[in-house]
């Protein structure tokens, strides 16, 4: 794995994996409610987190723009420090 392969994402001051993180971002009555990919239907998770932050307006090329309780950040392999692992599943980072 590579220093600048993205491995997670912080969002409302906890970090999770790729495939956590549209599930959090998505809730059912949150802010962006409306946007979870229906069953079988497959959307890589930076290309939907793209999407997403295109209609709301969000840059998600310039991260000092948004806060990460607004909208998820990444976190690359050269942020991870020991034993990180994602809030909703536990799997280690």
């Amino acid at each position: 794995m590579k220093a600048f392969d993205i491995v997670g994402y912080t969002y409302k001051a906890a970090n999770y994996c790729a495939e956590c993180v549209e599930n959090v971002l998505t809730v059912e009555g949150g802010e962006y409610d409306g946007w979870k990919l229906g069953k079988g239907i497959y959307m890589p998770t930076e290309e939907s987190l793209n999407e997403i932050a295109y209609h709301f307006g969000i840059d998600r090329n310039d991260e000092y723009s948004f806060d990460s309780g607004d909208f998820p950040k990444v976190i690359f392999q050269s942020m991870v420090e020991d034993s990180e692992q994602c809030a909703q599943c536990e799997n280690e980072f």
